[in-house]
Parts: structure tokens; C-alpha cells; sequence
């Protein structure tokens, strides 16, 4: 008589480590992720995130988070996974809503969410002080008056 495992999370997740030793020791594993890299790029009035993946197991999308300390961190926008268990995929976030008093350096990080409802992981913290306008830092001034 065959036996039949049922593959658990943990030796899923077992799998994932082992393969994270292939694919090099820059790659960060979460819960359905393999993050091969994850940066911001400082713009005009904005910040460019970009990350890949290698490896993505029952994910179901990204929450960008962003925060003015690496403390406390708000969700700014989502990023549906598109899947495919071993191919090298790209994503792009533009965060368009960034406002700035003189120094101002943003914190970012990505929420890993998986489709099973498994408690969510983050990615490292990468920092981020883009280029504003003065009307932009004007009207940031003004808002954070009023807050």
C-alpha cells in the first residue's frame, strides 16, 4: 500500500530555505516569496519601488507600506502576485503621494500575503528621500498643519 503525505506548510516553507540556498544568499525568503531584491529610487515628486522574486508559493500579492519612522508604517497601495512558481518576476510600485518638509526620508517595506490567510510577513526596511517641488513641500507644510 502507497503512502500519501500531505505537504504542510512548514515543510513547504522547508523547501523554500533549501532553495534559497541555490538561488544565493541576497534572496530573503517570506511565507510565499522568494525576494531576490527590493529597492526604492527617490524621483521628482515621487518614489519608485521595484522588487523581484524567484520563487512565489501560494501568494497572493504584495501590500506596500510606507511610514516616516521604521516603527510605524500605514498600507499605500497593493500589488496582485502573477504567479508562477519558478520564474524570475519583476514589479514596479510608483508612490505618487509622497510630500516633504526639508530631509524628509520616507521608510518603506512590502506585507507578503499569501492566499491560505497565513499571517502575513515584511520585507527588510529600505529608505527613500525623493526630490519635491517646493509647491509640493508648501502644500505638505500646509497639511501637516492641520493633522
Amino acid at each position: 500500500m502507497m503512502k500519501r503525505e500531505i505537504l504542510s506548510t512548514a515543510s513547504v516553507r522547508a523547501g523554500i530555505l533549501m532553495l534559497m540556498g541555490l538561488i544565493g544568499s541576497l534572496s530573503l525568503v517570506f511565507a510565499g516569496a522568494v525576494i531576490t531584491g527590493f529597492k526604492g529610487e527617490p524621483g521628482f515628486n515621487k518614489v519608485t519601488l521595484k522588487w523581484f522574486t524567484e520563487v512565489e508559493n501560494n501568494l497572493k500579492g504584495f501590500d506596500i507600506e510606507r511610514g516616516l519612522s521604521d516603527q510605524q508604517f500605514e498600507k499605500i497601495g497593493s500589488v496582485e502576485a502573477k504567479g508562477g512558481a519558478n520564474e524570475k518576476k519583476e514589479y514596479v510600485y510608483e508612490d505618487n503621494t509622497v510630500f516633504k518638509t526639508t530631509g524628509r526620508i520616507y521608510y518603506y517595506r512590502l506585507k507578503i500575503v499569501d492566499k491560505d490567510g497565513s499571517p502575513p510577513t515584511h520585507s527588510q526596511v529600505i529608505t527613500v528621500a525623493p526630490t519635491i517641488s517646493s509647491a509640493r513641500q508648501t502644500w505638505g507644510s500646509i497639511k501637516a498643519m492641520f493633522r
